[in-house]
């Protein structure tokens, strides 16, 4: 009995100590910005996921996700037009809340999640994840995309047009249910292409595939696994079924949506205290929250190293939970799950 004892006592204490590291138990945070920062005024569901379109200096936000959160279905989905060239001065940023036309669409289960595009004709195409009261997933496009491979989407990225690879971070439809996912280390995320009439699954068994990015120039996918806390990259085939690992680096942090640069490096709204996270995620219309964090991965050429920076923390008193991080024309916007959006200068570019 005894020495069956002592390997089951060494399995537990390994596991209990996986499971401190896994929350984050004993990180500090240390606040710090680029520049001067203030929230956005009218933005206080969420602002989940932030889309740049670089060539008109706009982004796209999404507002009042609900992700396994049935007590939070009163809030209503809202998308949100930020302008980079409005001239600020001394006042505040501002957003324009966009109005979502169709008779037929149904925005009382209407819940955005991740968001892309990508222009046709000089027409910008969105296509967004959204959640129905009842936790049922689409892509709203022109119309709703629906298909049994949407199984728990969390971001989607364009890869052409009609086509987006979408990440599926879990299996579990319910709260509990994503907990043991998590605690268990089950690998049950998935990436699933559309390509524009049907979806394939091009990659299975991963830890909670969440924030996706594409390099067009390099023809490159960057993909975060919030569970191992990775950033992944791989190569896509032409015909965009088949992606090929490149490289993969750990980041010690639960780094949550993606954002490209012009420059090919990429920007990363982070999750440092996950046991806060944890909590605040969970309490969107009350007082906890959750510390931030924007990290920024610099890769090198042949995509097998990387350089990361970390241009803004905060211990979750400015911004709770930070999601994504967008950079452009020395500003850069940091959306949160569930609170504001926070718009910051950035005062010398070498803080990046």
């Amino acid at each position: 009995m005894a020495r069956l004892l002592i390997p089951v006592m060494i399995v537990l204490c390994g596991m209990t100590w996986r499971l401190y590291e896994l929350l984050d138990f004993g990180r500090t945070v240390y606040n710090h910005r680029p520049g001067a920062c203030r929230l956005v005024p009218g933005i206080d569901k969420g602002s989940e996921d932030v889309d740049l379109v670089r060539e008109e200096g706009i982004a796209f936000v999404t507002s009042g996700v609900v992700f396994m959160q049935p007590h939070r279905a009163h809030v209503k989905g809202k998308i949100f037009l930020y302008d980079f060239n409005q001239k600020l001065g001394g006042g505040a940023p501002k957003a324009k809340e966009l109005p979502i036309k169709g008779a037929s669409f149904d925005q009382n289960n209407f819940h955005p999640h991740g968001l892309t595009h990508w222009i046709v004709n000089g027409v910008i195409r969105l296509y967004v994840i959204n959640h129905s009261n009842d936790f049922k997933h689409s892509v709203e496009h022109k119309k709703s995309i629906k298909s049994p491979l949407f199984v728990r989407p969390n971001d989607l990225v364009a890869v052409g047009p009609d086509q987006f690879l979408l990440n599926n971070d879990g299996v579990a439809q319910t709260e509990l249910g994503n907990v043991i996912e998590i605690l268990t280390f089950y690998r049950g995320g998935s990436v699933v292409l559309w390509d524009g009439k049907e979806a394939h699954t091009v990659l299975s068994g991963m830890g909670g595939p969440n924030g996706a990015a594409f390099d067009a120039k390099n023809n490159k996918i960057f993909i975060s696994e919030v569970n191992k806390r990775k950033v992944n990259v791989y190569d896509i085939s032409k015909d965009k079924k088949t992606l090929t690992q490149v490289s993969s680096f750990d980041l010690y942090t639960v780094c949550d949506n993606l954002s490209m640069d012009n420059d090919g490096s990429v920007y990363c709204g982070c999750h440092p205290k996950i046991n806060e996270a944890a909590v605040a995620l969970n309490d969107c219309d009350g007082v906890s929250t959750s510390a931030s964090q924007v990290l920024h991965m610099r890769f090198g050429e042949d995509f097998k190293t990387i350089a990361v920076s970390e241009p803004y923390a905060n211990d979750g008193k400015e911004l709770s939970g930070s999601s994504i991080a967008v950079v452009h024309n020395n500003q850069i916007l940091i959306g949160s799950v569930c609170r504001g959006l926070l718009h910051c200068t950035i005062d010398d570019p070498s803080v990046l």
